[in-house]
């Protein structure tokens, strides 16, 4: 099996690159920054290692679309968008380690996968496509990067953005200051480095620590996932002609206990994922995570045939809804059939999975109950089959995806159908992840109780 590693020299740039940010300023001086120009030999780890949420969509435009990376802001208002091109390099590492930068300061990052002549066309889409986002505020801005950029430019280039767009992220919104994510990158440089020596990077307390009733953060999925103790193993599940591979794990002893489908985040079937389900295992469930990427990696692989996180994300765009829903449904049907598997079932998601958990419950009516980690809503015909009770969780510092929670709740109450949701005080997205920054150990202790509660409730 090939590991998804990191260059531990690439780490240590980066790392740099984040604690210098923070005695940097957004007027050209110095105070205020979050942010650093990322040197093109750390664009990889930044992209591999930002807490932010990332996606690659296919923004409509003639027959093929244009492919699109956008990164957010941790923001609790809507936010400007800038646009950023460049007419050799398209959407490079180092283009979008930029934009990953800039929603450090508060702005949606696109970067169209365009170059030359196509950029004109390729903007045009995305600026209309940036306009209708739920977190924006319906300000764009291009940026072209076709010349480069200096270090020392970086913070003259953040505040002329900040004035064309009138970019003034609501104060206390989100309390992080630039050494906690510096902080966290330099947490990250650790794992990698224990990584290269084989041994577990020594935790700090809490929120970077392991607790017992809490699954792990990313600091510690490696570590929880070395040294449990319950039965785990992978599946090949068949669906159609391909073969689903699937993390599954079991609770203590020989008895019968529910199923629960993990659905995945954007960064595919990682430690994390599977620490989490072995966390559900802990707490009583039989855990059954696949891996989504089955078979879309490089040659054919699976999740553990990709080179870093960044690479999983971008293939995940070549997975459709309906083809993610065909593969959760295949493990779904597996698993009630295990022989310890007590008929009841659950799903739970984070992410695109908190996308895929909610709608599931609409595609397949049987199972008793789904968890939503920060996902997308269904559609007002999928919301009007499901039977089971959603319970959902949100950060405020994650307007793309907490805008739609009271809406959710109104259309939900229409229909007549259980949903009870939960949004966290200045909490980022994925939350239940990256428990060391802004309120997330809050949200994460608060979530995971009513989580295993709720399961526990509706798969008796």
């Amino acid at each position: 099996m090939r590991a998804i590693v990191y260059t531990i020299a690439a780490v240590m740039v980066a790392a740099v690159a984040l604690q210098q940010a923070a005695k940097s300023s957004n007027d050209g001086t110095g105070a205020g920054l979050r942010s650093e120009l990322p040197l093109e030999v750390a664009a990889r780890t930044v992209l591999n290692t930002t807490p932010r949420h990332r996606e690659w969509v296919n923004v409509p435009a003639g027959s093929a679309g244009v492919l699109t990376f956008i990164v957010y802001p941790e923001r609790s208002d809507k936010a400007p968008v800038v646009i950023i091109t460049s007419e050799r390099q398209g959407a490079s590492d180092w283009i979008r380690a930029v934009g990953d930068q800039l929603a450090a300061e508060g702005f949606i990052a696109a970067v169209p996968d365009v170059k030359g002549g196509e950029i004109a066309n390729g903007m045009d889409a995305v600026r209309q496509y940036a306009l209708a986002l739920p977190a924006a505020n319906g300000k764009t801005v291009s940026l072209d990067l076709s010349r480069g950029l200096s270090q020392t430019a970086w913070p003259q280039l953040v505040s002329s953005l900040n004035k064309q767009t009138g970019n003034h992220p609501i104060p206390g919104a989100n309390p992080n200051v630039p050494e906690d994510h510096s902080a966290h990158i330099a947490m990250a440089m650790a794992q990698a480095r224990a990584a290269v020596q084989t041994q577990a990077a020594a935790p700090a307390g809490y929120p970077r620590g392991k607790l017992a009733d809490l699954p792990a953060g990313v600091f510690t999925a490696k570590s929880t996932l070395a040294y449990t103790k319950l039965q785990k193993e992978f599946a090949d599940i068949p669906v159609g002609n391909a073969k689903l591979h699937t993390w599954v794990e079991y609770p203590d002893g020989e008895g019968k206990a529910p199923i629960v489908i993990v659905m995945q985040h954007g960064p595919g079937l990682d430690d994390w994922q599977r620490a989490l389900a072995d966390q559900l295992a802990l707490q009583g469930f039989i855990a059954i995570a696949p891996d989504l990427h089955s078979g879309f990696g490089p040659n054919g692989g699976n999740y553990d045939s990709f080179v870093g996180t960044d690479e999983v994300m971008r293939a995940g765009a070549r997975i459709t809804p309906e083809e993610g829903i065909r593969r959760y449904k295949a493990a779904y049907e597996w698993g009630i059939k295990l022989p310890r598997a007590n008929g009841k079932s659950a799903t739970i998601g984070f992410c695109a999975g908190g996308g895929y958990s909610f709608r599931f419950a609409g595609e397949v009516p049987e199972v008793n109950a789904a968890v939503v980690f920060y996902g997308a809503s269904p559609n007002s015909e999928t919301m009007g089959r499901i039977k089971a009770p959603v319970l959902a969780f949100y950060g405020e510092d994650d307007a793309r995806v907490t805008a739609a929670a009271e809406p959710t709740a109104a259309a939900m109450k229409m229909i007549g159908k259980s949903f009870e949701f939960h949004i966290y005080p200045h909490a980022t997205h994925g939350f239940l992840e990256f428990q060391d920054l802004a309120g997330n150990p809050a949200a994460t202790a608060d979530s995971w109780a009513k989580t295993i509660a709720f399961l526990k409730q509706h798969t008796k």
